[in-house]
């Protein structure tokens, strides 16, 4: 592909698709591990992901999409396609020399920058008229994330910022299990997340790669923290300690992860989750966010940004009044979301067990703080619906903005940095 530049210069691009899964384009022989109710998982069809964010294709997905659509779909999908060019190794200048082409991006369309084919009501024309095959991978996969393990399951990890994964996660009361799916799910969508995964997973310790077996044993070891019958922040601060103390493979004791005696370290950590980012910044994210939100009317919050500000900047009052008393009510939610993260630890910081641990805690304590929030501006006690909105407003802002670990305060060792 070459690209004419008004002043004569040509740029030579060379085209180097990524590296494919050998067994990619078919079910993994090992199954599938997810978190039980993500097998019930369907789209909303509302859209919320196909606007305000670049979405990237690969070039196999530009060449599967073009030849599947029309004439006249062909003409859209070419109009203002955006070149991604990866930039020279050497450091040089991105005008010299060859190139490599990283991926390709359709310019957005209106105010809310959506996809050029997303239908008014929602729904994706290209999946209606031409089916699941057609579409790119990501719109495949999205809000799911697969890695694999050498002669190990697929995983498929899904992303709470989706407010159809937060349904999922509310469904039941019941603790959170992960299932292992051994054949296909005779769901194109399903299957398809799991040909496609090709992301290695690595979960370390210490910085030592644990084993398949030992990675299973503290992963289930973690999920099952939350279906104790004890407040949900109890679970995680027997979790963080626990895994600060534990050394490469050293094998769990029984009862592992037990509470600490004293928890008042694990308190003052939270406390500073919760106080980490400065209120502009999480109602600036918000607004962005409130795309995915459907189950609860935002206008009142949105039309007094200012005051929604003050109740993020001074969270304390609002915490006690309307959140804190909603701690029995929350806590199956909040169980299960906090499982299904750690359901997934290799998801966070590289696959660091510690430092994803952490950042668990930060998500934690920024719902918290949002949930706060919208329960005083709307002046009612933060029920299952707005605790939702919340835990997504975190997830959002977090995937957003890609916080290095250095910035942030930690609880566990830093052995890990």
């Amino acid at each position: 592909m070459a690209d004419e530049r008004p002043s004569g210069f040509r740029l030579q691009l060379t085209v180097v698709p990524p590296e494919r899964h050998p067994q990619q384009g078919t079910f993994p022989p090992a199954g599938v591990i997810l978190s039980e109710p993500m097998q019930r998982f369907r789209c909303n069809l509302k859209g919320c992901c196909c606007s305000g964010w670049d979405i990237p294709f690969k070039l196999e997905d530009f060449l599967r999409l073009h030849e599947a659509l029309d004439e006249a779909d062909r003409a859209q999908l070419t109009h203002k396609l955006k070149l991604v060019i990866e930039p020279p190794k050497n450091g040089g200048p991105i005008d010299l020399g060859e190139q490599v082409l990283h991926s390709l991006k359709l310019a957005g369309v209106g105010e809310d920058q959506h996809c050029r084919f997303l239908a008014p009501e929602g729904g994706c024309k290209v999946h209606a008229k031409y089916g699941v095959s057609a579409l790119p991978d990501l719109c495949v996969d999205f809000p799911a994330f697969g890695f694999r393990q050498p002669g190990g399951p697929v995983e498929l990890y899904f992303d709470p910022v989706c407010p159809e994964v937060l349904e999922r996660l509310d469904e039941s009361d019941e603790p959170l299990r992960l299932l292992h799916q051994p054949d296909s799910f005779g769901d194109a969508g399903f299957d398809l997340r799991a040909a496609h995964a090709a992301t290695p997973l690595r979960l370390q310790l210490g910085g030592t790669p644990l084993t398949n077996g030992q990675m299973a044993e503290v992963r289930g070891a973690c999920v099952e923290a939350f279906a104790q019958p004890r407040p949900a922040w109890q679970s995680l601060s027997a979790l963080l300690s626990g895994l600060r103390a534990l050394q490469p493979g050293e094998a769990l004791s029984e009862g592992w992860p037990a509470a600490p005696a004293d928890q008042t370290p694990f308190l003052h950590f939270l406390n500073d989750c919760l106080e980490a980012h400065s209120a502009p910044m999480l109602m600036l994210t918000f607004v962005r966010f409130q795309r995915f939100v459907f189950a609860v009317d935002l206008k009142p919050v949105l039309d007094r940004r200012d005051l929604f500000m003050q109740h993020l900047t001074d969270w304390r009052p609002a915490f006690e009044q309307w959140l804190a008393p909603q701690e029995e009510l929350l806590h199956p939610l909040a169980a299960r979301w906090l499982a299904h993260r750690f359901g997934a630890p290799y998801a966070k910081q590289k696959g660091q067990l510690r430092q994803s641990a952490d950042t668990i805690a930060h998500l934690y304590g920024t719902a918290l703080r949002y949930a706060a929030g919208l329960g005083a501006m709307l002046q009612r006690p933060v029920d299952r619906a707005l605790f939702k909105v919340a835990i997504g407003a975190s997830e959002f802002f977090y995937r957003s903005l890609v916080l290095p670990r250095q910035a942030l305060p930690w609880f566990c060792s830093t052995a890990d940095q």
